[in-house]
């Protein structure tokens, strides 16, 4: 091959060879010499890198602290919710209260303090409250740092040692403020503000509200001074009692838009002639008086008792045509008369003023009176307690006929207590069909009937009473005409 040749089928890849092989290897040895790290690097990296790590460290550090934050939140929020499930029942429900640190009496006396102390559900006939709840602060520990929790300490029966008791928060201010007292009136200042419930009990009717202000500081800082700006976690509860959520500031359920009074019989013409006053009707000769007692709703009372106490009511009449009525209301009634039984005169609760009976104006009639929201109110605006609602056969329950009393506590029979009475064996004298139709329904319900009797001479009559009751009711059914009475009986 000539020379020529040679250089010609070599043009090629030598002029690449110049241009792209050499370079090329030229490149691959450039690539190994720049394999690791150069100084210049190394410096950058270890100077960036705590950075880096630094930032990520804090950032890691915040979340560990904001879910411990978070925790410490949702615990307080927890706590929150259970003592406000049991607060606004408890408050609704009292009767009196006390801010006390001790009372007499407390749940669960000597266990912590007392911040607020409640009692419900009073027995009419003791005077003494059933349920007592006492909400106290707990130390925990003593050493190193002291922790307090809230407990709601439950007592009934009338006893004073907890049946159970129930831990409402953990995390509580070692000073926490009691409950600030909300009274109904500036004017009753004298039986209800913040300095007397701090003292004793006072009466719930005088109190509009009662609002709870609840501190859980931060962790490790209960002995610090109370403060919801200064990362404590606080809540406030709000709770008004029943008892005044319709009362004046006087203790009364209502305000009455009718007043009246009560009579007493002449001494010595009853057993209970000293003591049981009966309610005078004589209003409801007003027209506009019988219409709101008939119109389906209830007339609100007030009665004058002696001693400047005061009972409250709202009376209801179902039926036929029922008046204010005298005593005695009619010639052979027992009560209110001079009984003349085997030529001896015996007085019976006479002599009472006004017109205390309720009496049937149409022969054959079905009645029901109903009493409700009956109440007796100290002259100081507190619930009195140890009387007794009243009422009676005010005519005479003859064949046919029936009355039946019924209330929302136990209803029994007054004996007559009189002379006649025993000589007929019976409670009632020959009312009642000499006392066999005299029966006891249930424990709230007593119904007097006449199946068999025929005697024209009434020897008795039934009187029947209810220990404090907020509800009475009279269902009379006359084959001629029927009557009852309606009082009091005072200790």
């Amino acid at each position: 091959m000539s020379t020529e040749k040679i250089q010609r089928s070599m043009k090629w890849p030598i002029g690449r060879g110049k241009t792209g092989l050499i370079s090329s290897g030229r490149r691959q040895r450039g690539q190994k010499l720049e394999e690791g790290f150069t100084l210049v690097e190394l410096l950058i990296v270890v100077t960036i890198l705590p950075m880096i790590v630094g930032a990520l460290s804090l950032g890691l550090i915040s979340i560990l602290s904001l879910q411990s934050g978070v925790a410490n939140r949702l615990a307080n929020t927890s706590d929150s919710q259970v003592v406000s499930a049991s607060y606004q029942d408890d408050i609704q429900s009292a009767g009196e209260v006390t801010t006390a640190a001790t009372s007499t009496p407390q749940c669960g006396a000597g266990t912590g303090t007392q911040l607020l102390g409640l009692e419900s559900d009073l027995n009419r006939g003791t005077g003494v409250w059933q349920t007592t709840i006492s909400y106290v602060s707990v130390t925990n520990s003593s050493a190193p740092t002291p922790t307090y929790s809230l407990e709601r300490l439950f007592c009934i029966n009338g006893s004073y040692t907890p049946v159970s008791t129930t831990t409402l928060s953990y995390n509580l201010q070692s000073s926490q403020a009691v409950p600030a007292i909300s009274c109904v009136s500036s004017a009753s200042s004298l039986l209800c503000s913040q300095s007397l419930a701090a003292q004793q009990y006072i009466s719930a009717q005088n109190i509009s509200d009662i609002t709870f202000t609840v501190v859980e500081p931060e962790p490790n800082n209960q002995n610090a001074s109370p403060s919801c700006a200064t990362g404590s976690y606080c809540y406030s509860l709000t709770g008004s009692p029943v008892a005044s959520a319709s009362s004046t500031n006087t203790g009364s359920p209502f305000t009455a838009n009718t007043t009246t009074s009560c009579g007493f019989a002449s001494p010595d013409t009853g057993t209970y002639s000293g003591s049981l006053c009966f309610v005078d009707f004589s209003f409801l000769n007003s027209p506009a008086a019988m219409a709101q007692a008939t119109g389906g709703g209830c007339l609100e009372l007030s009665v004058s008792l002696p001693g400047n106490y005061t009972m409250y009511f709202c009376l209801q009449i179902v039926g036929n045509t029922v008046l204010p009525w005298y005593l005695p209301t009619y010639p052979q009634a027992f009560l209110g008369n001079i009984n003349n039984i085997s030529g001896v005169n015996v007085p019976f609760y006479t002599g009472i003023a006004g017109d205390p009976a309720l009496y049937q104006r149409v022969s054959g009639s079905l009645n029901t009176i109903n009493f409700t929201n009956i109440s007796v109110v100290s002259p100081n605006g507190t619930l009195a307690t140890g009387w007794e609602a009243v009422s009676a056969d005010a005519e005479s329950t003859d064949p046919n006929e029936y009355i039946t009393w019924t209330a929302n506590t136990a209803v029994n029979w007054i004996p007559n207590g009189e002379a006649v009475d025993i000589v007929d064996n019976s409670p009632v004298g020959n009312a009642c069909n000499t006392g066999v139709d005299l029966v006891q329904i249930s424990a709230d319900e007593v119904e007097c009937s006449n199946v068999g009797g025929t005697s024209v001479t009434k020897t008795g009559t039934t009187m029947v009473a209810a220990i404090a009751p907020s509800s009475l009711s009279a269902t009379m059914q006359g084959n001629g005409l029927q009557a009852i009475t309606f009082g009091l009986l005072v200790p």
